[in-house]
């Protein structure tokens, strides 16, 4: 990757050579591509993470794009604007990307659809979202767009943030004080680029991490939060009608309810018991009620009917939890 460079004198009177400062910065004649396909591509490979670009420009127009980069630590804070194009990011572009990447884009100006998750949004200048390079996508710039990116890897994020999921894909509101915080804080950060020092730059990019984790913490939407209380409801539920299964685990119950186990498993975070504690606790619960019943059945039937696979590893769970055994309590009655 090529930087500019500036002379400077040396003591000797001759010139020397040293890097430039941040940001980095390219367009479509300084990557050296063959064409403006290959230019544009390029660029993105460069500063951003790999997309199968196409530009679009209308008879009218010339197409143009441009980028900088300025790097904070581990870190990039990318500033991007393109005329009018399309791209998309499959499982080819995802495979090359050699770290998980989250990007916080906020747009600046003119409109840019996208697909993240399944879902359509179009966005305009002031709307702020999330994407995960994890995840296909596409876009499309309707005009000449200007936008900027916060990009930081996957798990530092979400060591910061946990409910990173929760916003993955989202148009958080515009209205968000929190968020406005942040991009004014990044623009601060830009202005003082060029004079920071590669361990103040880190130490910004510390603070960037820190002022999203409480942004994207306010920009949860309530409605959120009630899909989430709804899911808990519907898995109680399902969870109940299900118990004989075996198979009954994370996995089943969140392919059932279209959901990935990661998200289920954030659905419970706040109820304070698991899903699998939960499947647990209600097979006991219904062992207990059978066993004290009065009906004389096998303590492995009664085991076996609530999805228990061996009646010694059910026993064991059942005198931890009530603090007998089972025979002990259907013998008692």
């Amino acid at each position: 990757m090529t930087r500019v460079e500036e002379s400077l004198p040396a003591e000797s009177g001759t010139a020397v050579a040293r890097p430039s400062w941040p940001p980095e910065r390219w367009d479509l004649r300084s990557v050296g591509a063959r064409d403006v396909v290959e230019g544009w591509q390029e660029m993105m490979l460069r500063s951003y993470v790999p997309f199968d670009a196409r530009p679009a420009p209308r008879p009218d127009e010339a197409f143009e794009a441009s980028v900088s980069r300025l790097m904070l630590g581990e870190v990039s804070l990318v500033d991007y604007a393109c005329g009018r194009g399309c791209g998309r990011r499959g499982r080819r572009e995802i495979a090359a990307t050699p770290r998980d990447l989250v990007g916080i884009l906020a747009m600046r100006s003119g409109s840019l659809g996208l697909t993240l998750n399944g879902q359509s949004m179009v966005l305009a200048a002031g709307n702020v979202v999330v994407w995960d390079g994890a995840h296909e996508g596409t876009f499309e710039a309707l005009g000449p767009i200007a936008k900027r990116t916060l990009i930081v890897p996957r798990e530092r994020l979400r060591a910061a943030f946990p409910r990173l999921d929760s916003v993955i894909g989202r148009v958080l509101p515009a209205d968000n004080g929190a968020l406005r915080l942040l991009f004014d804080y990044l623009d601060t950060v830009v202005d003082c680029g060029p004079a920071l020092d590669p361990a103040a730059r880190a130490a910004a990019g510390d603070a960037a991490v820190e002022l999203a984790r409480v942004a994207l913490g306010a920009g949860v939407p309530e409605q959120t939060q009630r899909l989430r209380d709804t899911l808990v409801v519907q898995v109680r539920r399902y969870v109940d009608a299900h118990l004989g299964e075996f198979e009954l685990d994370p996995r089943q119950i969140a392919d059932a309810h279209a959901v990935s186990v990661r998200t289920l498993h954030g659905a419970f975070e706040e109820t304070g018991e698991s899903v699998s504690a939960l499947i647990r606790r209600r097979r006991l619960e219904r062992c207990w009620a059978d066993l004290a019943s009065g009906r004389k059945e096998s303590v492995t039937d009664v085991a076996l009917r609530w999805g228990f696979r061996e009646t010694s590893h059910f026993s064991r769970v059942f005198r931890t939890h009530y603090g007998c055994s089972p025979r002990d309590l259907r013998d008692a009655v």
